[in-house]
């Protein structure tokens, strides 16, 4: 008997039984309607539901929360969800994800969803709206997240940007950091405060200085300032005095003079006598120069 003051449905309500029942009539057409309908309203055991694929999320936090308020208040909102492409017995999240986790840790057997077939590139905007606007994705995530939308053909970085609303550096650097090394990567999922001092920490090659910098700013000595300062002298180049560049230039420049004459030497014999008087003179003037 349905809930008091709930309008009965004409679909068929889901058994709570441990073994996932097959696909039915009644489900064969709630799944047709769904296509011709924007959604259909269902009430779906947990474990037929299945993570979005296209889940960018690694780990899930705050869920602690959610069940507290799931298990005082009840489940009031409901998910989306679409039919498994490769298994009609099941359906996969679209929207919701932490929601349902909750459930399932609150010991909910049921959860209100509305159904409808979303193609694979709505279930990547799904994961958009959930994850980024709403800040759930640390940017490790995120940065691998932007990496499969580009290599996949969905966005530029231009474009991505703009969709999430962010200006093109914000992706440039989530991408960047995907790129570092996984010990600065580790430093910014359990401080995503710290993405400016990582950026400057994966410009050292070094491991064992990396480590130095990370622990520094893991146990807040260090502020990206300081980071960028020891970096910045750890690797620049020294810098050659003018004096010094002069003389590098007229050396590569000699270089070239004496090769020209080697090459005069292989091919003419009469060269012989003239490059050695150059030479001498060469010579002669250095000795003064020094002397």
């Amino acid at each position: 008997m349905p809930p008091k003051g709930r309008a009965k449905s004409f679909f068929t309500p889901e058994t709570t039984s441990a073994q996932p029942a097959r696909t039915t009539a009644v489900e064969e057409f709630e799944i047709r309607a769904a296509q011709a309908l924007h959604s259909v309203p269902r009430d779906l055991r947990v474990d037929r539901i299945r993570p979005n694929p296209f889940q960018a999320r690694r780990t899930f936090t705050g869920i602690e929360e959610l069940v507290a308020s799931i298990q005082t208040q009840g489940f009031i909102s409901r998910l989306r969800v679409r039919p498994d492409p490769a298994d009609p017995q099941y359906f996969q999240m679209a929207y919701g994800e932490r929601r349902w986790r909750a459930a399932q840790q609150a010991g909910l057997a049921v959860v209100p969803c509305d159904v409808a077939v979303y193609t694979d590139d709505q279930m990547l905007e799904f994961g958009l709206i959930e994850n980024i606007q709403r800040q759930d994705l640390n940017p490790v995530e995120e940065g691998s997240y932007f990496r499969d939308l580009i290599d996949q053909g969905q966005y530029s970085i231009r474009s991505l940007a703009e969709r999430i609303g962010k200006d093109k550096g914000y992706v440039e650097g989530r991408l960047a950091l995907i790129r570092a090394p996984a010990d600065v990567q580790g430093l910014v999922v359990q401080r995503p405060d710290s993405i400016d001092a990582a950026r400057q920490i994966a410009k050292l090659d070094s491991a064992d200085e990396r480590a130095a910098l990370i622990n520094g700013v893991m146990g807040g000595q260090m502020t990206s300032r300081d980071v960028r300062e020891q970096v910045r002298g750890r690797t620049a180049e020294p810098k050659m005095s003018t004096v010094a560049h002069v003389i590098q230039r007229d050396l590569t420049h000699l270089d070239q003079i004496l090769d020209r004459w080697g090459g005069l030497l292989q091919s003419d014999e009469a060269a012989h006598e003239p490059i050695q008087r150059g030479v001498t003179q060469l010579i002669a003037r250095l000795e003064r120069l020094l002397w």
